[in-house]
Order: C-alpha cells, then structure tokens, then sequence
C-alpha cells in the first residue's frame, strides 16, 4: 500500500514517536535521544544482507560517559508519516560504533554519531556454520540456517519470506560466517515457480528477511508512481509527496561492458573432472531467447537487432565466419551425468547430486547485470513504507520541446521513453533531520518502455561505418 496522506501539511512531514538508546545501565538504562537529534539515516540494500544506519547527536549532557557507551546498546525506532497513520516502521538495531566526536567552540557540547546495525549481521559475523545437509533444496537450508542458527522467524522476532527453489543438493558448508553462507548458497540457487534462470536475492528490510528472485520482484504490484517534474506546482498532497526533487542517472547503457562480461551473451563449458568429460552445449546464454521467456518489468528490450561486420549480433547469434563462437567463456566443475553413468549408478548414494552448474551460472551471470543496466537515483518526500523489493513507476521528460511553440509555451512535454517506466528498488535510504524527512531511493530496471529502432543492416551508409571503411 503506498503512502497516505491523512493529515500531511507538508510532503516531508513525520512523526519520530521513538527514538531511544537502551543501555546496559542499570535503573535509568533508556535515553531518549529525540532532543538530541540532528540527523538520523536509515539505509537497505537487495544487494546487502542487513539493514544499516546512523545518528547524528548533539550532547551537552556526557551521553558516552554517563551511560557507559561500549558497545552493546540498542537503538529503538518508531517512524510515522504522520501521528494518524498506522505504525509503519518499526525496528531496534544494536549500536555498534562512536564515530568521530567534535568538541563545541566553548567546550559545553560535542557532536558524535552512533553506528548501528541489524542485531543478526553481528551475530553473523560472530560465529561460521560448518555442517552438511544432504538432499534438500536451498531454500529449505537457508530457512533452517535463518530460524535455528539466527533465530528469526518463529515468535515475536523478524518475519522471513522465503521463496522456493528447485533441485536437491548435498551441500558440506565451508566454515563461513553465517550471512557469508546464506550469500554463497544463494549464488546455486533457481526459482521453482517455472522462471528462467537463477536470480536468487538475500536481503533485509524492515519488513523482515527475504529470499526472493528477480523475477518474482517484477511481477510484483506496483507501490506507488513517482513523477520528475521540478516546475509542478500543485495543492494535491498526493502528487506532492509523490514528486521527485532531484534525479539522477548513475548507469544507462554500456554495451561495451556488457558484452565484455557476458550480460547479452555468455557460455560455460563444464568439466567433470570424475569422468573426465566436457560439455560444451548446456551452459549458453542468450539474452533476446531470455527476454523473451522471461518475466521484466517493462515490454522492451535495450537493445536492437545491430549486426556487426562479421554478421552477428550482441545478443548471442553465431557470425557467419567459421571458427568463431560468440559470447564471454566461463569454465565450472560439473556433475551433470555422473548419476546416468552405468557403472557410478551401482552405488547411486555414493554420487552427488547435479550442481546444475550448466543452468544457474551463465543466466546468474547476465541477469544480475541485467537488472541494473539502468539505474537511476531520487529524492522523494520521506516515505517510512518505502522498502527495497518493491516495484515503482517512473516517469520525467523529454528535455527538448517537440516544437517551438511548446518551448514559447511552456506546454507540457512528452515522457522519455527510455528513464521512464517501471523500476525495482534497490536501494533506500531515510534522511530525518529536525525539520524535514526525505527518502534517497536507487531504482534499476532490466528492460524499457519505448523500442528502440531497428537497425538497417542493408543501408549503404551504416554498412560503411559498420564495415570500417574511413571517409
């Protein structure tokens, strides 16, 4: 559900109901930091297992030495749009650092911040995992790891969402730290929903812990629309607090990094080092066969049918010279066949099962490209029930006027088709400050909403530039 607006005089209005420090202090253990507070800044990643943050403060009452600050404190948030609205985010995080401390011109204040983190990243960091687990999925794995090793999922603590995923794996962890192990199973892991590939994501909200992949983020509903339109002058609060302030373009395209790391087009060949055989047809990847089988967020792909001079394309189609193969090569120790082998097969308890190297490698590989070959960055009025995961739409305009008469009139232009459309959040970060509450959200997309034009591969003038001939 996005936003409401009930009772908002201003888009970056808030309510911060709690903001406490609970120490280890034995009787008056609780400080309310509110009057203390110059800034406070939330942060969540899909590319980060936990939640993040810091506190600025203001201290004129020897907070660090009258509270005994070590280390293991906790920091209580309660953040509302509003007083009227329903509770919308609500978290405790362990303190875990004093940053740089600044002493005030006449010595009666000083200036620090508080470092904290989801209590669970320390705990992870804290201990490693080494045991085996033997022909379950990786979700079923990672759903124990989460509720008997971290101890979230059951009672009053976090909610976990776990998304199924094929294949049974026999899996010895390696003594890694815990999120480490989460992280690195989710690297072999595939939807089960019927979805191509394996874009599998661990990752923290304030909502919980999911494991979830790409596919199914897209398919999501959408949260809200935002809009880039810096001359919008409205009283309706509910275009204000859904009108971006600033925006800004971190990737767009770059087809010469994309080819060199294989997000359009990329093989492994797998080595069974047991039988010593090779397969060199399963592990391809061919991003317009992807695209077309798989779920995006918007109806176009980013690029076009261009043929280079030696008659393939970007996308994975094999040039007409002999001797050539197209696509970033990868080579993985594979299983694939050893359980059809007549004479491994007698003691069928002894083989592995299929790592399915050939399946999640190369379609991991690209669709994590993929899902940032656009990204895009802005700033919103706060939103405490923004979170990353979800699905937004954008739309900002074309910077030229289609006629001088709009330009003279300053009509309303046409949405780019390109920075415009449907975005998955990957990155948020809540700003409050005495006054104000503004949200900084990263957005990235896999696909856009306007096609781009073929390309003519018979015009004489393109086939010259294409050909290399000089002028």
């Amino acid at each position: 559900m996005a936003l409401g607006t009930k009772n908002v005089n201003y888009p970056t209005d808030y309510n911060l109901k709690t903001l406490n420090l609970v120490t280890t202090l034995k009787g008056n253990g609780v400080v309310n930091l509110m009057p203390f507070l110059l800034e406070l800044n939330l942060f969540e990643d899909i590319y980060s297992s936990t939640i993040s943050g810091e506190i600025l403060v203001q201290d004129a009452m020897g907070l660090i030495s009258s509270y005994m600050l070590n280390g293991t404190e906790f920091l209580q948030v309660q953040l509302q749009k509003t007083t009227q609205d329903s509770q919308f985010y609500s978290r405790n995080f362990r303190v875990y650092k004093v940053g740089k401390r600044v002493i005030g011109d006449n010595n009666d204040y000083e200036v620090f911040s508080l470092n904290f983190c989801s209590e669970e990243f320390l705990l992870s960091e804290q201990y490693r995992i080494s045991k085996g687990f033997y022909g379950q999925q990786i979700s079923d794995i990672i759903t124990t790891i989460l509720t008997d090793y971290v101890k979230v999922g059951t009672g009053n603590t976090k909610k976990i969402n776990i998304e199924k995923t094929i294949g049974v794996y026999d899996f010895v962890l390696p003594n890694k730290k815990i999120f480490e192990t989460i992280n690195w199973l989710t690297t072999y892991a595939q939807p089960a929903t019927g979805k191509i590939g394996a874009d599998m994501l661990f990752y923290e909200t304030s909502k919980g812990y999911y494991f979830s992949s790409l596919q199914t983020l897209y398919a999501g509903p959408v949260y809200t629309s935002y809009k880039f339109d810096p001359k919008n002058i409205t009283n309706d609060m509910n275009q204000k607090v859904t009108n971006a302030s600033d925006f800004e373009v971190l990737e767009f395209f770059d087809t010469l990094s994309g080819t060199t790391n294989g997000t359009f087009a990329n093989k492994v060949i797998s080595l069974d080092i047991l039988q010593r055989k090779v397969n060199k047809t399963d592990g391809v990847f061919n991003y317009l066969t992807f695209f077309n089988g798989s779920n995006k967020l918007n109806n176009n792909p980013i690029t076009n049918n261009y043929q280079n001079r030696l008659g393939g394309t970007i996308t994975g189609n094999a040039p007409t010279t002999p001797g050539l193969e197209m696509g970033t090569l990868r080579m993985a120790t594979g299983n694939s066949q050893q359980k059809k082998n007549p004479y491994l097969s007698q003691n069928p308890d002894k083989i592995a099962n299929d790592i399915m190297i050939e399946k999640y490698l190369p379609n991991r590989v690209a669709q994590l490209a993929l899902s940032n070959y656009t990204k895009i960055k802005i700033t919103v009025p706060g939103d405490p029930n923004l979170i990353v995961g979800r699905v937004v739409n954008f739309s900002t305009y074309q910077v030229s006027p289609t006629s001088w008469q709009q330009s003279k009139d300053n009509a309303t232009r046409k949405a780019d088709p390109y920075y415009s459309g449907k975005y998955l959040v990957t990155a948020v970060r809540h700003i409050v400050k005495n006054s104000s509450y503004i949200t900084i959200i990263e957005m990235c997309k896999d696909s856009v909403t306007g096609q781009y034009s073929g390309f003519d591969n018979n015009n004489a003038l393109l086939k010259q530039f294409v050909n290399g001939n000089q002028a």
